[in-house]
């Protein structure tokens, strides 16, 4: 998972996104992390509005540089004149055609609104970036938590064996007089609960499903498991510091942020320069046909025109004294996201590591709780625990597996989180993942 500092070669949507979407109700037999980021990429609205969007902010860029191209325009009417103010009504047609061509040879505005357009299309990619980050966050949060809810429910279904066989023991030595009824009524009770317990893991797990249905829009008939020699890898370099600094740079609303502070910069520019000269290339063709004069005419002209603006009421002071305003604004914006960027590593980096305790803890609190059991339950055969000691046993082990198997999908979310707060979250760290699964 981890690596020297690196800006992977994410793989967007173009080819994927071609292909279409899926079909609502398909199924599909997708067994590991791979298979369901193939899929989302594929079928995850919020990913796909998102590269719809990519494509139309595309177009700025040609918007912007049009604004440099001819414009060529025509218009005409066809039409008669009847005037009666003296003498006899007088009829005569009144036809005219015109042809105009306008070239921009000149004009700082649009000039700078090219490099607006520029910064803006860099910006729409780099949020398309972040809506794919998104998914692979989302995609692995609803995976893992519904791996988490069928461990969940795992546990539960042996805590219910474990508990109904406790409640048999119990009746029988209620039965020979060895027993208290006072057992009895806390082992149904706790069977009870477990029983309980499975049911709502069974509505945990279809919830959960339903949630990845929402992004991959397909129902997967298997979900690979998490490998119990899945590693537990520290950070490489092992210290927050260097991955606070390369998130300060390389996150990517860090990024974002920056590229809108630009786009404000050359804003400011942009409405200064509304004062500066513009020149154009005209030419123009008119033809009129009455009958009052000496037939047709027609004119040509063609010339250089340069249009200096004097005074405007005010506005380009204005507008400027805007511009500067929200270039503060954005100023402050990018601070926010290098501290968030800071705080978000820092917390991604600190789950990592004392995850990796966590998880260790754990598997040892299963294997005491294991002992623990194994002791009461030879305990309460020799008499010497009751039984309510052995269903106490049972319900702590039940408490640690499920803690256990539950910070291993939490370490490794972390893993992303560290990933995506350092702006290197890419589809290496998928397959890295996947290769931790099993059938």
């Amino acid at each position: 998972m981890y690596k020297q500092f690196k800006r992977p070669a994410k793989q967007f949507a173009t080819a994927l996104f071609a292909a279409g979407m899926l079909g609502s109700a398909q199924h599909a037999a997708a067994e590991d992390l791979l298979d369901l980021y193939k899929l989302a990429l594929q079928n995850d609205a919020v990913y796909l509005a998102a590269a719809e969007q990519y494509e139309a902010a595309k177009l700025n860029l040609p918007l912007a540089k049009s604004n440099f191209k001819p414009f060529v325009s025509a218009a005409g009417n066809l039409g008669r004149i009847r005037s009666d103010i003296t003498g006899p009504n007088l009829t005569t047609d009144n036809n005219r055609i015109s042809l105009d061509f306008d070239w921009p040879l000149y004009d700082r505005v649009n000039s700078i609104g090219i490099d607006q357009a520029e910064l803006e299309v860099e910006n729409a990619r780099i949020q398309f970036e972040i809506a794919h980050d998104d998914l692979t966050l989302r995609l692995a949060e609803s995976f893992f938590s519904l791996l988490g809810f069928q461990d969940g429910r795992e546990v539960a279904r042996r805590q219910r064996i474990a508990i109904k066989r406790q409640l048999d023991l119990a009746t029988e030595r209620l039965d020979v007089g060895l027993g208290t009824r006072t057992d009895l009524f806390d082992a149904r009770a706790r069977f009870q609960q477990a029983d309980s317990d499975v049911i709502t893991a069974d509505i945990e797990i279809n919830n959960a499903l339903q949630a990845l249905i929402e992004i991959i829009n397909v129902t997967p008939e298997t979900i690979a498991k998490l490998s119990d020699d899945a590693p537990l890898e520290f950070p490489e370099p092992n210290a927050l510091s260097p991955w606070v600094d390369y998130a300060k740079i390389n996150n990517l609303q860090v990024v974002a942020a920056g590229t809108d502070l630009m786009v404000a910069r050359q804003e400011i520019d942009r409405q200064r320069a509304v004062r500066m000269p513009t020149l154009n290339l005209g030419a123009s063709q008119r033809y009129s046909d009455t009958d009052i004069s000496t037939g047709d005419n027609s004119s040509t002209s063609v010339g250089v025109f340069l249009n200096l603006p004097l005074y405007l009421g005010g506005t380009i002071n204005l507008r400027t004294k805007q511009a500067g305003l929200q270039y503060n604004a954005f100023e402050q914006a990018l601070d926010l996201a290098k501290r968030r960027a800071v705080s978000d590593t820092t917390v991604a980096f600190r789950a990592i590591t004392s995850g990796i305790s966590r998880v260790n803890a754990l598997a040892e609190a299963v294997i005491a709780g294991e002992n623990a059991l194994q002791a009461k339950e030879e305990g309460f055969t020799a008499g010497l625990t009751t039984n309510i000691d052995v269903l106490d046993a049972q319900r702590d082990l039940t408490i640690s597996s499920t803690d256990y198997l539950r910070a291993k999908y939490n370490f490794i979310l972390s893993l992303l989180d560290l990933e995506q707060a350092v702006g290197d979250l890419g589809e290496e760290d998928i397959l890295r993942i996947n290769e931790w699964l099993t059938e």
